[in-house]
């Protein structure tokens, strides 16, 4: 995923999948606080290990490819769905 990334500055979703890279770059000045919804965004998650076949690590890869629908936890499941029935067709 970190091949290719435009620089954070010129990046529109930048904080969608990138937010804790632009955190530690412009950090919060006094009395300012980070955004809890960009932290719980899917593709601000870790990358997960690559032979993790688990729900959670599938959909957050999933997140990683598709950034620009601000996916969050409470959409794994439908993440999951989909991924599952792309597999059975």
């Amino acid at each position: 995923m970190k091949h290719c990334l435009p620089p954070l500055h010129n990046d529109p979703y930048a904080l969608a999948y990138r937010y804790r890279e632009y955190m530690s770059r412009y950090p919060t000045r006094f009395l300012q606080y980070s955004n809890p919804y960009y932290e719980k965004l899917l593709a601000n998650f870790p990358e997960p290990d690559p032979d993790a076949t688990d729900d959670r690590s599938r959909a957050i890869r999933y997140a990683k490819e598709h950034y620009e629908s601000f996916y969050e936890v409470r959409d794994i499941r439908r993440i999951v769905r989909w991924l599952n029935d792309r597999e059975v067709k």
